[in-house]
């Protein structure tokens, strides 16, 4: 087993008074949707990995009606992820995972489809009350791609290069709708091509770093030391430089601490970035809003990531509370 490192978060994680309400309605949808039918999900799994959790800690300023709409996008995501890794990665099924996905990208574009499975019936429940755009498409439609990618290189038995590894799973953890979601649920309206800028890409990309590597850590002994997925940042460090095992866990460690550090030299440059692009009082607002929201999401994400039973489950977990939480970057968390 590998020791998990002490995360740092330079950013205090908040807590919406909306929790105890977003989990009951998130739970209800679930069920609705056919998600606890013991595959992947059972209800004492879907318990303490609180799933419905997630949404109030890393969305703690939005209302209870957007909270609950978010949490639902946030909580089919899991869903999927988890049900593609135990239902085609694990046993290397190539033909099964496309064609799991294909129905799934096929309903992105309006195609007539019958749901025949809990994350197609999620899917279509939320695009009957989303409004997406072409974007909103294209990064869901990477989201899928990233999973069958994963998906080749298990069932290939191969290790993929570290760079090309935190590449993709910028895709896997859908980083640009996130980021998206964040921005919208602060109702942050900034113009498009800043952000195009480079600036604000890096950003994004290294807020989506932090969460994906993490997750590949806490999550080793789960899902890789297992052999359940050769796609692990812990094993590509590993292969990469011919470390041990630990060594290369602190590695990759020390990246999610670097970008973290980058993430706040960004936030740094935007005031410059706000006069170089001409920003108005109201953008500017919302481009504090937008960082603002940045900086709950994660902090709030390693919060649920420490509490949640996702990646420790037993037949009888005990979830850790979110109404008394600890270390840096916990101390402004506001208790409902």
């Amino acid at each position: 087993m590998v020791e998990i490192p002490s995360f740092d978060m330079p950013f205090a994680a908040r807590l919406s008074p909306h929790v105890d309400r977003v989990r009951q309605r998130t739970k209800a949808w679930v069920r609705d949707m056919g998600m606890l039918n013991g595959v992947p999900w059972t209800e004492a799994f879907y318990d303490a990995a609180d799933y419905g959790g997630f949404g109030p800690l890393t969305h703690p300023t939005a209302s209870l009606e957007d909270l609950q709409h978010l949490n639902d996008w946030h909580t089919w995501g899991w869903y999927v992820s988890d049900a593609f890794g135990n239902g085609f990665v694990r046993p290397r099924n190539v033909a099964g995972g496309k064609a799991y996905t294909a129905r799934l990208k096929s309903m992105l574009t309006g195609a007539p489809v019958l749901p025949a499975n809990p994350a197609e019936t999620g899917l279509a429940d939320l695009l009957s009350r989303s409004t997406l755009d072409d974007e909103d498409r294209e990064h869901l439609t990477e989201f899928m791609d990233a999973l069958v990618w994963e998906l080749h290189n298990t069932a290939q038995g191969r290790v993929p290069d570290p760079v090309d590894l935190v590449e993709m799973r910028r895709h896997t953890i859908a980083t640009n709708l996130s980021a998206k979601l964040a921005r919208k649920s602060v109702h942050a309206e900034l113009p498009a091509e800043l952000l195009r800028n480079s600036t604000m890409r890096a950003l994004v990309d290294s807020f989506g770093d932090v969460p994906a590597l993490r997750h590949e850590i806490v999550g080793f002994d789960r899902f890789y030391a297992s052999g359940g997925s050769t796609t692990s940042a812990v094993l590509a460090v590993r292969q990469f430089f011919d470390c041990e095992l630990q060594q290369a866990v602190n590695i990759v460690a020390d990246l999610i601490a670097a970008r973290l550090r980058q993430i706040s030299s960004i936030f740094g440059e935007l005031p410059a970035l706000a006069v170089e692009f001409d920003l108005d009082d109201e953008a500017k607002a919302g481009l504090h809003r937008y960082v603002e929201a940045l900086k709950s999401w994660l902090a709030g994400e390693l919060l649920w990531t420490q509490g949640s039973g996702r990646y420790s489950f037993s037949p009888t977990p005990t979830r850790r509370s979110f109404h008394a939480p600890s270390g840096l970057g916990t101390a402004a968390v506001f208790v409902h």
